[in-house]
């Protein structure tokens, strides 16, 4: 059932979708009508609900893509398609330790936050106060502040931590960070880094041989969607394509036979 202070996704269509916080004597408004928030506490999700207008919305549980579109951004956060395939291929499971840098706006954050779940914690290190007050609002908004930990710091001076399940990194020199990524991981841990570049791959792929890493791929990952109409299905005209690449490798340790 939705409770005050939920976070709810109204969806009025594909071009009209809504992030909320649910409270008393809010409405929420759209060119296609408002909403008073009072009307729809105790109803369940999923519920179809009549705006001021006449026109049909409905009530959603959000997803990470309703997370994703309706947070504030005014930095470029990773595509969900990216940040998808790093927290799968790097094998962290709920209640783990993860450290991120950089902080950003704060959407890799939350989507290892939702992820790691209560007893998990996220490490985020940024250089930006402002931006890291951003990604705190958002953390706070979705009420993650209990699975994060915000970090003003430099990571190319080191880590705090050691014997962590996995580091991700999303910066402009990741290789000069590997060689500390290495001495706060558990062995085995992943390391997950995205980069823009061809350039970065070359540098980061090569430190992280140099600095004990096995398993090493880099990757892409292409995304096309397509519009469903009766007799005219087919890939949209604009989608989400080249984003950025993914390396990944796992901690080793030397023989001890």
């Amino acid at each position: 059932m939705i409770k005050e202070e939920d976070v709810i996704t109204l969806w009025i269509d594909t071009k009209r979708t809504y992030l909320v916080k649910v409270r008393k004597g809010k409405k929420v408004g759209s060119d296609k009508g408002a909403l008073n928030l009072d009307s729809i506490i105790g109803l369940e999700y999923g519920v179809e609900v009549t705006l001021s207008t006449g026109n049909k919305a409905y009530i959603l549980k959000p997803t990470l893509i309703d997370i994703y579109n309706g947070l504030r951004r005014p930095s470029q956060v990773l595509y969900p398609k990216d940040i998808a395939y790093m927290i799968y291929s790097s094998g962290i499971k709920p209640g783990d330790t993860v450290i991120e840098a950089g902080t950003g706006s704060g959407f890799l954050t939350i989507s290892l936050a939702h992820y790691l779940g209560d007893n998990g914690k996220v490490i985020t290190y940024d250089i930006r106060q402002d931006m890291q007050e951003i990604a705190k609002k958002n953390v706070e908004f979705l009420g993650f502040s209990n699975r994060v930990i915000f970090k003003l710091k430099d990571v190319r001076e080191g880590f705090d931590e050691t014997n962590v399940d996995a580091i991700f990194l999303d910066m402009p020199d990741p290789w000069n960070v590997v060689k500390f990524a290495y001495h706060a991981l558990k062995p085995s841990g992943s390391i997950v880094i995205f980069v823009p570049t061809v350039n970065q791959i070359e540098k980061t792929g090569i430190a992280l041989k140099n600095n004990g890493f096995i398993d090493i791929h880099a990757e892409e990952l292409i995304l096309r969607e397509y519009q469903i109409k009766e007799n005219a299905v087919r890939p949209k005209n604009i989608g989400v394509m080249h984003t950025g690449y993914i390396i990944r490798g796992r901690k080793s340790l030397k023989s001890s036979v």
